[in-house]
């Protein structure tokens, strides 16, 4: 059995003469039953010498690091970062053509940035999921299809905003009234 000392135990299972008190101190927990395929699997892991709660506590200059070598691994991994690129750069040039205004450089950075920060998110569902097992997984499939589903429809409001930006200001310059 092993001990947990951040799970305390039940009030019947401490007297109340105990010193600790009806409701202190570690309680035995049940070792886990692993099956022989799974002790495979996970035979190369080592314990992280650092409690799980201090595993994040790097500097500003770490972070970054680790950052931008996600964002490496994202883009070297994902054919759908070069598309969105694509698209951004023809937005990028209809909007220099068109003159926008601040505003609406804004909301377009702002429409690219939630399509880019949702697609790293389903990179890295789907990374996962292939790291933990079949991708083809029921669950595994489903949380993969619900990453897509946030590409999808960050994909379709920043379309939305995108065109009514441009739109709008398209509008303007060939000077019809709303």
């Amino acid at each position: 059995m092993m001990t947990d000392p951040y799970l305390r135990p039940s009030a019947s299972s401490r007297s109340k003469d105990d010193p600790q008190g009806p409701h202190l101190g570690p309680t035995a927990v049940p070792e886990p039953v692993l099956s022989a395929e799974d002790e495979a699997r996970f035979a190369d892991l080592v314990p992280s010498p650092v409690p799980a709660a201090q595993a994040d506590r790097r500097n500003v200059q770490g972070k970054l690091a680790a950052g931008m070598r996600g964002l490496k691994t994202a883009l070297r991994g994902d054919s759908s970062f070069f598309a969105h690129i694509y698209r951004g750069t023809l937005i990028v040039i209809a909007a220099v053509m068109l003159n926008i205004e601040l505003r609406g450089w804004c909301l377009l950075v702002l429409g690219a940035c939630l399509v880019l920060v949702s697609e790293l998110a389903h990179s890295a569902v789907d990374t996962l999921a292939r790291a933990v097992g079949d991708p083809e997984e029921f669950r595994l499939k489903a949380a993969r299809e619900i990453a897509a589903a946030g590409v999808l429809v960050a994909a379709i409001g920043s379309g939305f905003v995108t065109l009514s930006v441009l739109l709008t200001r398209f509008v303007e310059l060939l000077g019809w009234r709303w």
